[in-house]
């Protein structure tokens, strides 16, 4: 990999404070990146701002906000498009964006099942999620015989 600011290919591991202001608050984490000896351009691999912004996400779903802004922020950080989020919650596309650019208040519902489906994906599980593509999804005809494993508790 070369430097994208002057080409150099004098790149060294580092760290750096990456930082973010989301619904009125700053939030900031150490990440790592690679550091152009000669320019000192830093470089941040998507990867690692795709996760800050699922830990900011998580933490906006943890406390509950209601805002146009965190909601859209939640969507974006699990790369949930707006029209999927809609089919999912059995709402027009409209009223997503309405919600998101606060012009129709976002309803406690929707709010707490983005924050379910953020925390979820923040843990490594989609299980809400599938469960409301499930929902989502034209029936289908059930099996005959239904197998269902059975566990001791």
């Amino acid at each position: 990999m070369k430097c994208p600011t002057c080409g150099s290919a004098e790149l060294r591991e580092a760290e750096v404070e990456l930082d973010r202001d989301v619904c009125g608050r700053r939030f900031k984490a150490k990440g790592p990146a690679l550091r152009c000896e000669p320019c000192g351009e830093e470089v941040v691999e998507f990867g690692v701002l795709g996760m800050f912004d699922l830990a900011i996400a998580a933490d906006l779903a943890r406390r509950g906000p209601t805002s146009a802004e965190a909601f859209r922020f939640m969507r974006k950080a699990i790369a949930l498009p707006g029209k999927e989020l809609a089919d999912l919650l059995a709402v027009t596309p409209e009223t997503v964006s309405r919600w998101e650019n606060d012009k129709l208040p976002v309803e406690r519902r929707a709010l707490a099942l983005l924050a379910s489906i953020v925390l979820e994906r923040a843990e490594g599980s989609t299980s809400t999620l599938d469960r409301l593509r499930a929902l989502a999804a034209p029936a289908s005809p059930p099996p005959g015989v239904v197998h269902i494993k059975l566990h001791r508790a």
